[in-house]
């Protein structure tokens, strides 16, 4: 069946070129086709076609055999921007499979491989994994005791993550996949199914893009799989008795050896030394107290690394002695079941009063934290240090593979390889990004491992990490603490404007039009895309540190861009109030994903 792909000629300025019905393409386009298995070139695999009413041209494929195939596309010998490409044709029951695959509500989705290489250096000896594929994720899982899953590395569902196909020169003589987004270890693994999870994976893609695959229809899934895996615990009644005045000693003393059945039943709070009596608003203020003893920043079981109201909690790897792992255990197992609650209907439903930085969110679910994380969770050291050495020559920065730690009193407390021999290892341009990641492991991820793990571990008892692992991280935030509530009115009396006047004037107007008939999960993603948090400080928009900022854009028809350390959001101009509602609903729903559409 033959494949159409279009290119859309533009000048130097960016400006749509006219398209010449009378003219033939391969008079200034090439195009080279070669089988990746032989490395043999594949001729008259494809013609071209003229689309003048849309100034585009086409480049129609059409391969005949299955397998797969690298096309590379010039223009006057100097190959296109995304113009080296891979193409993968399907046997029928291939095609119907991955189909079939994409369509199920179910994501369950996995195939066996080996491993042979891992960060660019060969594995000693191959080692059998499984390749689950999900709408939003593509993990990796191995099985210690052949019972025991481990996760190796989470690839997210976008653009970012490119598949890369070598031929079978391998000992296995199996078609080899490589997995790279850029940030996490580069995967490569062999495995016979090459094809259908590169396949899978792309269809999964292209759904998500065209968004039909929506955070709602997730939601419902994730309720319904709990539901199901705790049908046999039933929600009875059981009495827990506290102290107010030492609401988390005492509420980890009443718990204290709770079954997961246990657990799954409905909480009767009653508070010692008060007359109330539970209908269901006792359990509510008791799961905000909780919330509140364990999030709270003052309480130092997590912290902030921005310290004002705005700042995202992560846990403390300074935390004070009284405080211990079992504290993140429980952590844990609070937002389990605020979950577990949340899934039997909305009678039962519970949010997590926390807001979270996003390396946090990122680790509960699988995904490598790298320095781009920084910028919402730490505003500060971006600005400070991230920003300046991606932007500057840092030759003469007299910067090592190292991080230092000082006291309060500016005292040098000790010093840390960040990768092994950093000491020795100089920062220079060619491997600043990488010395940016491992500084962002090591202080987002490395110095809280355990309390994670043991978050993690109380939190698993009662969501398994298979079916956390649907949502990204802000999804997962949403599903979690949900929207909270949005005030127009308060948004529209405290945030900054700047910008050409005429265009501002326009797409301010707009942009309140737009915002005016958001649905509160529209109302979070806006946030989310802005500021780097679905939920907003206790005192709204007026406590937004900097301000909510609206600036225009100096560019035409491309999507809105938002700078979350900043809490700057920018928005170019349009022909017409649909396409701007459309870009800007396309951006706060899929531009953390960092990509844009022509």
């Amino acid at each position: 069946m033959p494949h159409h792909l279009f290119i859309e000629p533009r000048d130097k300025f960016n400006n749509a070129c006219i398209v010449d019905s009378a003219a033939d393409p391969s008079d200034d386009y090439t195009v080279d086709v070669v089988e990746v298995s032989s490395n043999r070139p594949v001729p008259s695999c494809f013609h071209w076609e003229s689309h003048p009413e849309t100034s585009r041209i086409a480049l129609v494929l059409k391969l005949d055999k299955e397998g797969c195939y690298e096309a590379r596309v010039s223009y006057r010998g100097t190959v296109l921007s995304n113009g080296v490409f891979h193409i993968i044709v399907l046997n029928k029951s291939d095609a119907a499979l991955v189909q079939k695959n994409v369509a199920k509500k179910s994501h369950y989705i996995w195939y066996e491989a080996k491993l042979i290489a891992w960060n660019c250096e060969k594995v000693p000896k191959p080692k059998r994994v499984f390749v689950y594929i999900s709408p939003k994720q593509l993990t990796i899982k191995e099985y210690m005791l052949k019972i025991i899953p481990k996760r190796l590395v989470t690839f997210r569902l976008c653009p970012s993550t490119k598949f890369q196909f070598k031929g079978n020169n391998n000992q296995a003589g199996e078609p080899v996949l490589v997995i790279d987004d850029g940030c996490q270890p580069q995967v490569e693994m062999v495995s016979d199914e090459r094809s259908i999870i590169a396949a899978t994976f792309t269809q999964y893609l292209l759904k998500n893009i065209g968004g039909s695959e929506t955070f709602r229809d997730k939601q419902e899934f994730f309720y319904h799989e709990v539901r199901k895996l705790h049908q046999k615990h039933f929600h009875d009644k059981l009495q827990i008795k506290v102290l107010r005045d030492k609401i988390l000693d005492s509420s980890l003393r009443a718990t204290k050896g709770l079954s997961t059945g246990d657990w799954c039943k409905s909480f009767e709070i009653t508070f010692l030394g008060e007359q109330g009596l539970d209908w269901g608003g006792l359990r509510r203020e008791w799961f905000e107290l909780v919330c509140c003893a364990l999030f709270d920043p003052e309480n130092q079981l997590f912290h902030r690394f921005k310290n004002d109201k705005q700042g995202l909690v992560h846990p403390n790897p300074r935390r004070p002695s009284h405080l211990k792992l079992k504290h993140y255990e429980y952590a844990g197992r609070i937002v389990g079941k605020c979950l577990y609650e949340s899934a039997l209907g909305s009678a039962y439903r519970q949010l997590v009063k926390a807001r979270f930085s996003r390396s946090f969110l990122a680790q509960l679910i699988g995904l490598r934290v790298h320095y781009k994380y920084f910028e919402q969770d730490d505003p500060d050291l971006y600005v400070s240090k991230i920003k300046y050495i991606l932007e500057n020559d840092v030759e003469d920065m007299e910067l090592y593979f190292t991080e230092e730690e000082y006291t309060s009193s500016g005292k040098l407390l000790r010093t840390t390889d960040l990768i092994p021999g950093g000491s020795r290892i100089r920062v220079d341009n060619s491997n600043k990004l990488q010395y940016l990641d491992a500084l962002a492991q090591y202080r987002l991820a490395t110095s809280v491992r355990e309390e994670v793990e043991h978050f993690l571990k109380g939190l698993n008892e009662l969501i398994p990490d298979n079916l956390l692992c649907i949502f990204d991280e802000n999804e997962l935030e949403l599903l979690m603490c949900g929207t909270g509530q949005y005030s127009i009115a308060d948004f529209k009396a405290n945030h900054t404007v700047s910008g050409f006047l005429f265009e501002l004037r326009k797409v301010l107007d707009w942009f309140w039009t737009a915002v005016s008939n958001f649905t509160e999960e529209e109302m979070a993603r806006l946030l989310q895309f802005t500021t780097g948090c679905s939920q907003l400080p206790p005192g709204g928009f007026a406590e937004l540190n900097p301000k909510f900022h609206i600036t225009t854009a100096p560019t035409f028809g491309n999507l809105p861009t938002a700078h979350t350390c900043f809490n700057q959001l920018c928005l170019p101009d349009y022909d017409s109030y649909e396409q701007f509602e459309r870009a800007l609903r396309l951006s706060i729903n899929e531009g953390t994903e960092g990509f844009g559409m022509i």
